[in-house]
């Protein structure tokens, strides 16, 4: 199964929607998804401290801010 890694962080508006995303293209498509809050992973706040949501694909595609439904089911690999 694909893991999507999405980095976020408590109290953001556009990691909502973000999140709203990846749940609407769940429902359709299979895959699972690793949430890191940043907050409480020093490394990962250290990269995206001012970038979040940071959605990333296993095949490199990244998304920040926002989540293109169609771009995201487009690139999501299968498997």
């Amino acid at each position: 199964m694909v893991n999507v890694l999405f980095y976020t962080r408590r109290g953001c508006h556009l990691c909502e929607e973000a999140a709203r995303v990846l749940e609407l293209v769940g429902a359709e498509l299979e895959f699972s998804t690793t949430v890191v809050d940043i907050d409480l992973d020093p490394a990962a706040k250290a990269l995206y401290h001012e970038d979040i949501p940071v959605t990333l694909l296993p095949n490199g595609r990244r998304f920040r801010y926002a989540v293109d439904k169609n771009e995201f089911q487009s690139q999501l690999p299968s498997g």
